[in-house]
């Protein structure tokens, strides 16, 4: 995503240096003029100078001309910046100014003209990205050649001494003569713009100086690493900012821009908006809109989106949104958690407005997205009423004061009033300089509840950039934002674009329908006129979903108080009319679903990345019915909570993790860890009682007393260990070619138990009988199987695979188990431990058969009856897909089943289960993903839609493969059902582990014998499933008949197809073949000994066929000496 986002530095400058904490900012600002225009240039507004633009004088009451360029006219306009932030701050921020030249003495002046610094047609041949790399060097020195202007020896703003006050910043400014070109056009829009050379209002920060040309004094370099066209790294020299000799700072790294003026076209706009951005932007504050499409994404909601800081005509910029404010850590913020049946009730008071209590209240949806929830209002006052401060652009203290009912507003500084589509001068508007507002929101929309999702991953990747929202392309698109509104009328207009009847784009930049709560008109079903919208629900278009679709079940109401003021508004996008309600203090109830558990403390922050299948569960101690969870991360280190998230004792350390909350960007991170780390983990098991933990070079075994763990360890032989797993009371492990046992009961001494001919072992699975090793199946990491059946025999296939995975059920129901293998690159196997027949091996899309890129997916298996059929299903992953297999090794009816609809996911790496979320008691399978989420599928392969998928973990996106951070789950019943009826899902995901009840499913769906509810079925990682304990097979009277058959895909492409039958006996042999139109057989194979039901023949190789319609035939022979045949139409295109 970083490489994409460094497309867009040419284009936007919109980098920013990382956060200060400040109590005092000192902005010195520059004047700085450009050389006088003559004759006047038509492609910039004015002449250069100050106060030159003579057209509509008359018209810009407010910001006028004539003392634009002064000192006084500056003073006036940082007296609104620092009342607006001493508000917005709570009284944590003071921003004091000077104003350069001082002493009377007129602006900094330049040799050159804007047009100069800002072309606006290519040179011929010149290409549009050299154009724009062009324009940005241009700008760059421009802002160059106004510092070097104003800093002369002995005369220098950068010569002034810092202040001796920690807490005390010095930043600088440059404000040069021109128009801003963000309002050119005035009120007939951008298509009307005629003033191209007019600057842009910019924040030039650290990254942005790379565009300054280096071949001049004081222009210091660094070196720039960079992606060619080739993709391949290529080293280049920089500048890095401007060296100041003499100056108490050695080199001047950021810079504030700002223009003269905003109005242009007889359209009056203010500069207060953009001068308060360009501050914050220093402070360190990011920009909110989507600075790559250049659209707005919060609206007019926030002054870090251009909507924002343009509110109330940009006059009236708006205050900076929750996150932000929370981010500074001028607003208290209070996080809430609430469980089922005990929602949490809070009274948000209105954000800036000296009401005392809480302004921002946090709601977790996983481990790094959240809902910031705030009170918006338009005024502070009881009676709906604002006032306006002015005063005039001279050096006199007189102030005049206006004070309008709020939906009166527009009247201060509109140009024009419109009643029922007619417009007339508006004659009651004010005039000077704003200086002060009794509500810093007055220029937002509408009152009420703002909902805000945050998704602090992607604000962690591009803070540095000083962007919070931009378009992803190809690959992320618009569906990852650092910060979203949750739009409660479920109309997702912002950040979208329209056409209106001209053809021209259009933009919602909000209005008071977004808010909670607020009026509509009824449905036709309704009796009344109007209905309240008063909450966002966990489904629907407005929702609390996580922004991957996950589900979190959470409900957010807002109550209308009975002396709330109604406030009428229009949603300036469709039209329509909005009432919503004004008021103080609002009263906001946050619920969720029975998904919750009762106490819980998920999610939970663990610090270090787990190991996959990185969890297991022992009884508690203290608590009876409870477990404990014990979390293993990559590095060996073993944590423990209880079931419901609770610590068991005292942390022993802690890790620094960044948190981006009260300007601060690492937060500490305790570590609840057993005991110091024996080595890389390589399994964990659990038989109730004991934990066992198998590291690089011991194993450990733990047991939990009353706030206390206790170990016990043995020493391994060196070598590379391996598949852990407990079985009749002995712990199985692999060390290198070796496989070695250690008895659980005293756990001191370590037996070889057996020797592979070739390779380590890679993983074991147990078989369900035989002594020792002999009920064991190995896998080597050169793609081996070896099973044990008695003491004479042992038996084995070569998957070809370079990873392994195993389980062993009784596949057929005829008493002795079959041995599956599933491959990391898609070739999948049965071994028969009765005669060590291979029984079938078929090749599916996983790993390097697939198409994501991926070599090796080494997720493994889940066995279940999924379709209550009385036989076990085989269930494993692949790319963006999840297969179910029979017993014949032949996926099920739908089967494979597409993950994700939107992005593929893929690079699992973790176990499917098998356990019943729907309460029908048939299990469904649920897969989780490394964007963060569990899906559900049913035995037909149909995706659950109803709270499904699960939020349990966290999307970050990775760039490579091996970026895929795997989630592992783990379903149990681990917490006493008075706080959680039915079993709970458990996840790790990266560093934190989440615990949700699944709600549907009934309270022993965790013990189903047709389940497979942890990874290798069970805290013992045995692989092995008791298909004995599965419903009875209904009996079927064998019949000598083909009941399907089909060649797929249809049309083949490619030339590589596959046929598929049913016969509903044994049958000796079958026979497919392919006739042209004329009645030519043009292919023919057979196959042997065919069993009863479904049959494939693989791999047909069709190529020399040319396009056109065949007709295929099979012909089935039964071992009573029947012949059924069956046809089928299949076309072939080359």
């Amino acid at each position: 995503m970083k490489k994409f986002l460094n497309l867009f530095l040419l284009m936007a400058f919109f980098l920013a240096p990382a956060a200060f904490a400040v109590d005092t900012l000192e902005v010195f600002a520059m004047r700085v003029q450009f050389a006088k225009e003559s004759p006047d240039n038509s492609l910039t507004t004015g002449l250069g100078i100050f106060d030159s633009d003579s057209s509509h004088k008359k018209d810009y009451k407010l910001d006028p001309t004539g003392r634009r360029g002064s000192a006084s006219y500056w003073k006036k306009h940082f007296e609104f910046a620092n009342s607006y932030f001493k508000t917005a701050s709570h009284g944590n921020l003071v921003i004091k100014y000077r104003i350069f030249p001082e002493g009377g003495s007129n602006a900094y002046e330049l040799k050159k003209q804007i047009i100069d610094y800002n072309r606006t047609s290519k040179l011929k041949g010149e290409k549009t990205a050299e154009f724009d790399e062009a324009r940005s060097r241009d700008y760059l020195q421009f802002v160059y050649d106004a510092v070097m202007a104003a800093h002369k020896p002995g005369d220098s703003p950068f010569e002034i001494p810092l202040s001796e006050n920690p807490n005390t910043k010095r930043a600088f400014m440059i404000i040069h003569a021109g128009a801003s070109r963000l309002v050119d056009g005035g009120s007939m829009g951008t298509n009307h713009a005629d003033t191209p050379a007019d600057f842009m209002d910019v924040y030039i920060s650290s990254d942005v100086w790379e565009y300054l040309p280096t071949d001049q004094d004081f222009v210091p370099t660094v070196q720039d690493t960079v992606k060619d066209r080739n993709g391949r790294d290529s080293v280049r020299t920089v500048a890095n900012g401007i060296v100041l000799e003499g100056a108490t700072i050695d080199t001047l790294r950021s810079i504030m821009v700002v223009s003269e003026t905003a109005s242009q076209d007889g359209l009056n706009w203010g500069v207060n908006g953009i001068l308060v951005n360009q501050i914050a932007r220093e402070l360190g504050l990011p920009n909110t809109y989507d600075v790559v499409k250049g659209i707005s994404r919060l609206g007019y909601y926030d002054l870090m989106d251009f909507a924002g800081y343009n509110a109330g005509n940009g006059f009236l910029p708006a205050m900076p949104a929750a996150w932000e404010r929370a981010y500074m850590g001028w607003s208290k913020v209070k996080e809430v958690r609430p469980t089922a049946g005990k929602a949490v009730t809070v009274d948000v008071v209105a954000a800036g407005s000296s009401e005392e209590g809480v302004e921002i209240v946090k709601v977790p949806l996983n481990a790094s997205e959240y809902l910031l929830i705030e009170n918006r209002q338009r005024s502070w006052n009881k009676d709906g009423t604002v006032s306006v401060t002015t005063g005039e652009s001279d050096d006199g203290d007189e102030t005049d004061m206006t004070t309008v009912p709020v939906d009166s507003l527009h009247l201060v500084f509109e140009d024009s009033v419109c009643v029922k589509g007619k417009c007339s001068v508006n004659k009651n508007k004010a005039s000077g300089i704003i200086l002060d507002v009794s509500s810093f929101d007055a220029g937002i929309p509408a009152s009420g509840i703002v909902v805000w999702k945050v998704n602090e991953w992607f604000l962690r990747e591009n803070l540095q950039y000083g962007v919070a929202n931009f378009w992803g392309g190809d690959t992320l698109r618009d569906h990852q934002f650092g910060i979203s509104m949750v739009e409660s009328d479920g109309v997702l207009s912002i950040g979208k674009t329209f056409k209106n009847a001209l053809g021209e784009d259009t933009y919602d930049y909000g209005a008071g329908t977004d808010l909670l709560p607020h009026q509509r008109i009824a449905d036709s079903s309704s009796s009344k006129k109007y209905d309240v919208v008063d909450f966002i629900g966990a489904t629907g278009y407005a929702n609390t979903m996580t922004t991957q679709g996950g589900y979190t079940g959470i409900k957010i109401s807002v109550a209308v108080p009975e002396d709330a003021r109604k406030e009428k508004t229009s949603n300036a996008f469709l039209g329509d009319s909005v009432v919503n309600y004004g008021a103080l203090k609002l009263s906001v109830t946050i619920s969720i679903d029975d998904g919750s558990i009762d106490g819980s403390q998920f999610p939970r922050e663990i610090g270090l990345n787990s190991a996959v299948r990185g969890a297991v569960f022992v009884n508690h101690p203290d608590q009876d019915g409870e477990k404990i969870v014990v979390v293993g991360a990559e590095d060996g280190t073993l944590q423990a909570f209880s079931a419901l998230g609770d610590t068991l004792f005292d942390a022993d350390s802690v890790v620094k993790k960044i948190e981006l909350s009260d300007k601060k960007m690492e937060k500490d991170i305790p570590l609840y860890r057993v005991a110091p780390s024996s080595g890389s983990l390589k399994g964990l098991v659990s038989d109730g009682k004991y934990v066992y933990s198998l590291h690089d070079g011991k194993l450990v075994r733990t047991k939990f007393e009353t706030g206390l763990s206790l170990q016990e360890t043995l020493d391994l032989p060196k070598g590379e260990k391996s598949s852990l797993m407990i079985v009749n009371g002995k712990l199985w492990f692999g060390i290198d070619a070796d496989v070695y046992s250690v008895s659980t009961e005293k756990f001191d001494k370590v037996s070889k138990e057996v020797s592979i001919a070739a390779g380590h072992v890679s993983d074991l699975a147990y078989c369900g009988s035989g002594e020792g090793f002999y009920g064991l199946a190995i896998a080597s990491d050169d793609g081996h199987v070896i099973a044990y059946d008695t003491k004479e025999n042992s038996i084995g296939v070569n998957v070809k695979d370079p990873v392994v995975r195993l389980a062993c059920t009784d596949l057929d129901r005829d008493g002795t188990s079959e041995v599956v293998a599933v491959g990391s690159r898609g070739n999948v196997a049965a071994i028969s431990r009765k005669d060590g027949k291979v029984l079938w091996t078929k090749n599916y899309k996983r790993g390097a058969a697939g198409s994501s890129g991926l070599k090796d997916e080494t997720s493994g298996i889940a066995l279940g009856d999924i379709n209550n059929d009385g036989y076990p299903e085989i269930v494993f992953l692949g790319d963006n897909l999840v297969y179910a297999l029979d017993r014949f090794g032949l996926p099920l009816s739908s089967f494979p089943a597409v993950i994700s609809r939107g992005s593929p996911v893929y690079g699992f790496f973790s176990d499917p289960l098998i356990v019943d979320v729907t309460g029908d008691d048939v299990p469904e399978i649920l897969v989780s993903s490394s964007d963060g989420l569990v899906y559900a599928f049913t035995g037909k392969g149909k995706q659950v839609t109803e709270q499904f998928p699960l939020s349990a973990g966290c999307f970050e996106y990775a760039e490579t493969v091996s970026d895929l951070q795997p989630m592992s789950i783990f379903v149990t019943d681990a917490v006493p059902s008075k706080k959680s009826k039915g079993p709970e899902i458990y996840a790790l995901h990266r560093s934190s582990l989440t615990a949700l009840r699944l709600q549907k499913a009934s309270e022993d769906a965790s013990e189903s014998a047709a389940a497979w509810t942890l990874p290798a079925g069970g805290n013992e990682r045995t692989g092995y499933l008791d298909a004995s304990k599965l419903k009875a097979p209904e009996e079927v009277n064998a019949k000598d008949e083909i009941s399907e058959f089909f060649m797929f895909p249809n049309p083949i492409r490619g030339g590589i197809a596959k046929a598929r039958f049913e016969v509903g006996a044994e049958a000796k042999s079958a026979v497919l073949e392919l006739f042209d139109i004329t009645g030519l057989c043009v292919f023919k194979q057979k196959m042997t000994d065919v069993a009863a039901g479904r049959n494939q023949f693989e791999n047909l190789d069709l190529t020399a066929l040319g396009s056109d319609v065949y007709t295929a035939r099979l012909q089935v022979k039964f071992k009573s000496g029947k012949t059924k045949k069956k046809l089928y139409r299949v076309g072939v295109v080359r």
